[in-house]
């Protein structure tokens, strides 16, 4: 099937959202730009860095923001480490003084700095779907490392290396990293980091009932954003993976969310001469369309409570849900008619 152009345009799954940038709405302005524009006399040591974030940061969750921006601003992913196998010395100084590391360099020096603010902060190993990771893919060892913060006496979520950037394969069948920030790495509800990371240790995920390696591996792979669709909860699916039930959820994309999903299938698989419905709710003015199998757009129709449609598929392939947005168009939902 020909992939229609708006899905050239979409947000990837697990490393994109990067259209969340900063906004005259976002609470963290001021100390985002601080930390953007920290001097580099105050990047000789970790100490000096944790000294400049006090200096403005008042809250757990400042200092915590503070130690993110400069993380994903000023730390590269080691992408010739990763191809080669070869990760070398990713300790928190070493990191701190060639600004380059793969996960477990980018948590440490998380961890390091976040404690000279005077926050309490953990480097956390385990299993993540990220590179390379396909829907269905199982673990024999923990992949990946990342934070959690304590913030306000709650636990939170911190992956300051996805949060740098987004990762993708070149003509060689390796890793190519690209710097674009990720605002939804940043304190994140152990519930929703779930999907995505398991910690090796069951009590560092923060979840009132514990997850096994096996119930992760059946989860599909949701990223933070997923849930501010609001038509997917994570109890729900935590719930439903104790079954052992299959879980067939239709591919759910980041996009930086200004609605909410009132109605959509939960299951992947629609079928033929079916009738579907989509409901959507949202603050502003919005455009919502369907691009059906044969690659033909529907837009969603207008109410006074927002934008639906109700819709068929007629032939096998794949339907794709999109909004358009400032800075193009982008799929949200995939599914597959058969």
């Amino acid at each position: 099937m020909k992939i229609p152009y708006i899905i050239l345009c979409m947000t990837v799954s697990l490393l994109s959202n990067a259209s969340n940038l900063q906004t005259k709405d976002n609470p963290f302005n001021v100390i985002d730009a601080y930390m953007r524009n920290c001097p580099d006399a105050s990047e000789k040591t970790i100490a000096d860095i944790a000294s400049y974030i006090n200096r403005s940061a008042r809250t757990d969750l400042e200092k915590a923001r503070a130690v993110y921006i400069w993380m994903t601003d000023n730390i590269l992913y080691n992408d010739a480490g990763f191809n080669s196998g070869k990760r070398g010395d990713n300790s928190a100084e070493n990191v701190l003084k060639t600004r380059v590391a793969v996960c477990a360099g980018f948590a440490d020096l998380f961890t390091e700095i976040a404690i000279k603010t005077g926050i309490e902060a953990i480097t956390i190993s385990g299993y993540a779907k990220g590179f390379g990771y396909s829907e269905g893919d199982t673990f024999d060892e923990s992949n990946h490392a990342w934070n959690a913060v304590k913030i306000d006496g709650v636990w939170k979520i911190y992956d300051a290396t996805w949060g740098q950037g987004s990762a993708t394969e070149d003509s060689r069948g390796k890793l190519k990293s690209t710097k674009d920030y990720d605002e939804q790495w940043f304190n994140v509800d152990p519930k929703h980091s779930v999907f995505t990371h398991l910690a090796k240790i069951p009590y560092e995920n923060f979840l009132a009932q514990n997850t096994t390696l096996e119930e992760f591996e059946r989860l599909p792979s949701l990223n933070p954003s997923a849930f501010d669709l609001g038509w997917l909860t994570a109890e729900e699916l935590l719930t439903q993976v104790k079954t052992k039930k299959p879980i067939n959820l239709p591919e759910v994309l980041s996009v930086d969310v200004s609605f909410k999903l009132v109605q959509a299938p939960k299951t992947k698989f629609l079928k033929l001469k079916e009738k579907v419905s989509f409901e959507i709710t949202a603050s502003q003015a919005q455009e919502f369309f369907l691009i059906n199998e044969l690659d033909e757009y529907f837009p969603f129709e207008k109410n006074e409570t927002g934008y639906f449609i109700h819709f068929s598929p007629y032939e096998s392939g794949e339907i794709y849900v999109a909004v358009a947005q400032a800075d193009g168009y982008h799929t949200f939902l995939i599914y597959q008619a058969k």
